[in-house]
C-alpha cells in the first residue's frame, strides 16, 4: 500500500515543483517579490514532501527486500566535494557557511552505489542544513590507512543531542528531542535508511555530539579499495 500510494504522489509533486520553478525562473513573466516569497516556499515545501515519499518508497523496498545496489569503483572524495558544492547555494541562502577539506593519503577509491552514496551525503548534509540555525558546516574526509577505511564527516554547530538521542537516533521514526522546534517536516526515516543502505555496502553511519546546543558529527564510513 505504501508502495502504491507513493507512487501514486510521485507525478503531482513533480509537477508542482517543476512549475514552481519555472515562475521563479521567469519562465511566465516577471514575479512580485511577494509572489515570489509565496511560490518559494511551494518549492520548499513541495521538495519536503517529495523527500518523504521517497523515505516511505525506501522503507518498503528495504522491508520487502527490494533494495538493489550498483556496485562500482569510485573516487567518494570527489564526489563528496560535488555533494558539497551541489548544496552551498542553499547553505548560503540559509546564512550558513559550508565548507569542504580533505585530507587522503590513499586515492579515496571505495566500491558502492554511487547514486547511493550521494543519497546518504545529500541526506547527511540536508540534516545538518536543517539543524543548523546558525554557524557552519564543515564536510571533512579522511582516510585511515591502517584499517583501510575512508570516513566522511559531516560537523555542524547546531542543535546537538543528548546521549538518549544519539541511542535511538538511526530507529524508525525516531527523532531528537529539540528536533521539532527547528524542523517541524522530518520523518524520522531518512537516517535509518541511510545507515541501512550504508551497512549493505560494507560501511556505516555514526553519530557524536558533545550535548544540546554544541553541534554533532556524522560519519559515513566506507572500505577503501585503493
Amino acid at each position: 500500500f505504501v508502495s502504491m500510494a507513493s507512487h501514486q504522489l510521485r507525478s503531482p509533486l513533480t509537477s508542482i515543483r517543476g512549475y514552481a520553478s519555472m515562475i521563479l525562473e521567469g519562465s511566465f513573466g516577471k514575479v512580485p517579490k511577494k509572489a515570489e516569497e509565496a511560490v518559494q516556499r511551494i518549492a520548499d515545501s513541495s521538495a519536503s514532501m517529495a523527500a518523504s515519499v521517497e523515505d516511505y518508497l525506501n522503507v518498503s523496498r528495504i522491508e520487502a527486500g527490494n533494495m538493489k545496489y550498483e556496485l562500482v569503483d569510485f573516487n567518494l572524495k570527489e564526489e563528496a566535494e560535488k555533494v558539497v558544492n551541489d548544496k552551498r547555494r542553499e547553505a548560503v541562502r540559509k546564512g550558513l557557511l559550508l565548507t569542504y577539506k580533505s585530507q587522503v593519503k590513499h586515492h579515496g577509491i571505495v566500491n558502492a552505489d554511487v547514486g547511493k552514496v550521494r543519497q546518504i551525503l545529500h541526506n547527511l548534509i540536508n540534516n545538518a542544513l536543517k539543524y543548523t540555525p546558525q554557524g557552519s558546516i564543515e564536510v571533512f574526509v579522511h582516510d585511515d590507512p591502517k584499517t583501510k577505511l575512508l570516513h566522511v564527516d559531516i560537523i555542524d554547530t547546531g542543535v546537538g543531542m543528548t546521549p538518549n538521542d544519539l541511542e535511538k537516533l538511526f530507529n524508525k521514526f525516531e527523532r531528537a528531542e529539540g528536533a521539532a522546534t527547528v524542523n517541524t517536516t522530518g520523518t524520522g526515516l531518512g537516517l535509518f535508511i541511510a545507515r541501512k543502505m550504508a551497512t549493505d555496502m560494507g560501511g556505516d553511519i555514526t553519530a557524536t555530539s558533545p550535548g544540546p546546543h554544541h553541534g554533532s558529527t556524522f560519519t559515513l564510513t566506507m572500505p577503501l579499495q585503493m
